[in-house]
């Protein structure tokens, strides 16, 4: 395949989970019409094509559908659209800075209203990533016509054989499909898995997140392996050390190995995939164990050879924050400041999970006293951390968080913050 450079994305379903909305909305026109409702499965349905074109789908004949449906479902979402809770899947904002800080370009091409395409893109905070949207009021056939995809392609000048159409329902590949772009169909959303593989997307993927070690080359076959087998033994150790961590330390580590073109993608993600596995067996020896981890996993064992494992096996030992070390190799280093990602809400917010599952009978001042210490032992001038990359934005953080650990005062401010909502 090409190099990905342009990611194109539907909306509903795809980057925000906007379901429970439109099939409320779509209840109460159907209610208000006096036409036959129909069920959430049938309602779900419709997610992703023209409000135009639902009534024919659902009430195909209905002279009173076809006329007023889409008018009257405008009016009662505006009524609808505040109180019910809309939200971004998770690890959708992420990715899409990951992406753009990378120098991905990004667009969307929906069926939704722009009106109210780009009102949720603002609340969410996401408008800027993209250089094109694309709602369903701006071409002339809606999807599954590959025209809103060929609208982007001419409007920003990009090629399809260097583009991926990303989409939770079979509209969106056949859209991405016969525009000749790449594929990508997204398992989370409204669209059942099979009706998206029926329509033979380039790739297939369970979680947004997956689409950066995608983009950058990491084998499919290993993506998949890990998100199934890998990626949920996290949510079994503390708050610390979830699968939102290792997500986030796989995002760093494509993002440090970028300096370093001759590393292997498939090795520089399974290291961070793997890094904190041992945890299972508890933190002691957990770098050690996590290398055992790796070097006895049987799909791993089929994909990369004997050599590779090994050096998989030492930079998952060598990311140990605490090692005195240098890592043996670059894929160590990648992952080891990787896994340092230096950000003082993310640390302070850790450091206070692991202690409320590790020390339980701490009050909030000898939890605050526990983070104050942990800090300056772990990140202090005096600190045992290491930053091994040059180029790591960690060095410019690290003195960030120095200068806080001095101030108390300010600290304590962020402490009690993200204290009152861990206990919430």
């Amino acid at each position: 395949m090409g190099k990905v450079r342009n990611i194109i994305f539907d909306f509903d379903g795809t980057l925000v989970d906007t379901a429970p909305l439109i099939v409320a909305t779509m209840r109460a026109a159907s209610r208000e019409l006096g036409i036959e409702e129909r069920s959430d499965v049938e309602y779900r349905s419709t997610i992703g094509v023209r409000l135009e074109d639902v009534a024919a789908m659902l009430w195909p004949g209905n002279e009173t559908a076809r006329e007023q449906f889409a008018m009257t479902y405008r009016c009662k979402f505006d009524e609808l659209s505040r109180p019910l809770d809309v939200k971004c899947f998770e690890g959708v904002k992420e990715t899409l800075a990951w992406l753009s800080d990378a120098g991905f370009f990004l667009a969307i091409a929906s069926s939704r209203n722009g009106e109210s395409l780009r009102e949720y893109l603002d609340m969410f905070g996401i408008t800027g990533y993209f250089m094109e949207v694309i709602g369903g009021e701006d071409v002339t056939h809606g999807k599954p016509s590959p025209e809103p995809v060929l609208t982007i392609l001419e409007r920003c000048g990009w090629s399809g054989d260097e583009t991926l159409t990303v989409g939770d329902a079979p509209v969106d590949i056949a859209m991405g499909r016969d525009a000749e772009t790449l594929t990508c169909a997204v398992i989370y959303g409204n669209g059942k898995e099979s009706e998206l593989r029926s329509q033979h997307p380039t790739f297939v993927i369970s979680d947004i997140a997956a689409l950066i070690p995608l983009v950058e080359g990491v084998s499919p076959d290993l993506i998949e392996y890990v998100e199934k087998e890998i990626i949920p033994r996290y949510d079994s150790f503390d708050g610390a050390h979830r699968r939102d961590h290792a997500r986030l330390v796989i995002r760093q580590s494509l993002r440090y190995a970028r300096h370093i073109p001759e590393l292997d993608k498939d090795m520089v993600y399974c290291t961070a995939a793997y890094h904190d596995l041992g945890l299972k067996h508890g933190r002691e020896n957990h770098h050690i164990d996590s290398g055992m981890i790796v070097e006895n996993d049987a799909f791993l064992n089929q994909i990369f050879t004997p050599e590779q494992i090994a050096v998989i096996k030492e930079a998952v030992e060598d990311h140990r924050a605490s090692g005195k070390t240098t890592p043996r190799s670059d894929y160590g280093k990648v992952v080891a400041d990787a896994d340092r990602f230096i950000e003082p809400e993310t640390i302070i917010r850790r450091t206070i999970q692991y202690g409320m599952a590790n020390y339980p009978d701490l009050d909030r001042a000898g939890h605050f006293e526990r983070t104050l210490s942990h800090l300056k032992k772990k990140y202090g001038p005096k600190g045992y951390i290491r930053i091994w990359l040059p180029w790591s934005d960690n060095l410019e953080r690290q003195h960030k968080l120095h200068e806080l650990i001095a101030d108390r005062v300010r600290l304590a401010e962020i402490f009690n913050n993200i204290f009152d909502k861990e206990t919430e």
